[in-house]
């Protein structure tokens, strides 16, 4: 009788290599009894400052003289970051992080990441990225995707922005919803171009997945299951074209791809978002960036309002919305919530060893500019939910020494030159997927002061 470990090995992917061959691999493991579920982290960019009021959980006060860790639990989240509630027992607040030198100015660039400083935030880089660092710890088919949304009209197909795999090597992102799909599983036959043969992208591997989930059997056959299922879910967007084009509702010669590419930013972070968690459900990747505005205030709120978002950054009002422009950034942030929560929510629902994949994953959410759209990065808020399989504390709040400043409706923190750096959390990451380092990117100029660049006592388990 054939045993499940040899079903396993026999099992040849065929057309659906690409897109199974890492689910097939942690299945064997599985089988062999040598499995360890392996560790994901998500980093969430968005331009134009996380506002204490976006993060700070409601009647909390911000200024603080000592560290202060709280739990979260019986604490109301702000309006910005509300839809990630139903996570509240796996989130962690930071507030009081500082960039040393960095003058996230209407974006970091790559300094957002690397925490290092550098003549021009947006084209010099002189080391390595938090992501790429991540990347390398476990790579796959794609060690790190990198999505980007960028202005409507104007979006691009890629851009140099937040990642780097070290000093004058930048990571692309794309920017194309379309494009980043076909690259991902384009290898099956899935093209932006076909609507027809996109209709469901499993058509393509349909005998491959007949055979297999035949060898299958228990939480083998269940977890293959949930890959597919993840898969399919990108294609029900297309599917609606499909059906348009089956219909004749379509011109008759239509062209084979789109006339214009999604534009609004809603749209596009959602398309994002959806990629993103297959891509990591499929194991095709375990890292993966998400950047809105390409550190740089460069996208619009389109789907939100079309006004300029340079000027609501100075909270200039919005004839579109007829509100603040710091209630129009509120805004923003809680859509940008609201999808990231979703994709929280798939992993949430895909079982792994004894638990689900949201069990060892992290999310990074942060503002590529700290607190503020201008700002030297003396207060930069970070909003975590995951623990990596218990290798983090959670469902706490943590802040370093503030200073609350206030003016008019708004306020924001300043935290003292002796508070940690950025780098701090960044190293912290490593030391919770078992790559401990003294410090990350410590800058030369600050070779003297290596504890503000280590691992942060606060978060580890």
């Amino acid at each position: 009788m054939l045993t499940r470990r040899k079903l396993l090995k026999g099992v040849s992917a065929g057309a659906g290599g690409i897109l199974f061959a890492p689910m097939l691999k942690t299945l064997a493991a599985k089988v062999e009894g040598n499995h360890t579920p392996p560790k994901r982290v998500v980093f969430v960019l968005f331009d134009n400052g996380f506002a204490e009021t976006g993060i700070q959980p409601v009647g909390l006060p911000l200024g603080t003289e000592t560290v202060k860790q709280l739990p979260l639990k019986g604490l109301k989240l702000p309006y910005d970051i509300e839809p990630f509630a139903p996570f509240q027992d796996r989130m962690t607040i930071v507030q009081g992080l500082r960039g040393y030198h960095l003058s996230p100015d209407h974006g970091g660039g790559f300094r957002s990441l690397s925490g290092l400083p550098s003549s021009d935030k947006h084209r010099s880089i002189v080391g390595e990225s938090i992501d790429a660092a991540v990347a390398r710890v476990n790579p796959r088919v794609f060690p790190l995707l990198v999505l980007g949304i960028a202005a409507g009209k104007e979006s691009t197909t890629a851009a140099l922005v937040s990642s780097a795999w070290g000093a004058n090597r930048p990571i692309a992102a794309q920017c194309r919803p379309e494009l980043a799909y076909e690259s991902l599983f384009g290898s099956l036959g899935a093209t932006r171009n076909d609507f027809a043969a996109r209709k469901n992208l499993l058509d393509f591997v349909t005998g491959d997945v007949k055979r297999m989930k035949s060898q299958f059997a228990g939480p083998e056959r269940e977890q293959m299951d949930y890959h597919l299922e993840a898969v399919e879910s990108l294609t029900k967007r297309d599917d609606r074209l499909s059906k348009m084009f089956d219909a004749g509702l379509l011109k008759k010669h239509a062209p084979q791809m789109p006339s214009k590419p999604v534009e609004l930013m809603t749209d596009t972070f959602a398309l994002q978002c959806d990629i993103a968690a297959a891509a990591l459900i499929t194991g095709l990747t375990h890292v993966v960036t998400i950047t809105s505005g390409l550190c740089k205030l460069g996208t619009s709120y389109s789907g939100i309002t079309n006004t300029h978002t340079h000027g609501l950054g100075h909270n200039g009002f919005d004839n579109e919305t007829k509100l603040m422009g710091h209630k129009v950034l509120a805004k923003y942030r809680r859509y940008l919530s609201e999808q990231t929560a979703k994709l929280l929510a798939k992993l949430q629902a895909t079982p792994e060893g004894q638990g689900t994949m949201l069990d060892n994953t992290l999310l990074v959410f942060t503002s590529d500019s700290a607190n503020r759209q201008h700002t030297g990065g003396e207060n930069w808020p970070f909003l975590l939910v995951g623990n990596l399989g218990g290798k983090l504390k959670s469902g706490q709040y943590v802040a370093y020494p503030v200073k609350e400043t206030s003016k008019e409706d708004a306020f924001w923190g300043t935290a003292p030159r002796s508070n940690p750096a950025i780098n701090a959390l960044y190293c912290t990451l490593l030391h919770a997927l078992g790559q401990p380092r003294d410090t990350f990117n410590l800058p030369n100029g600050l070779k003297d002061e290596p504890a503000l660049f280590g691992p942060l006592k606060e978060l580890l388990v």
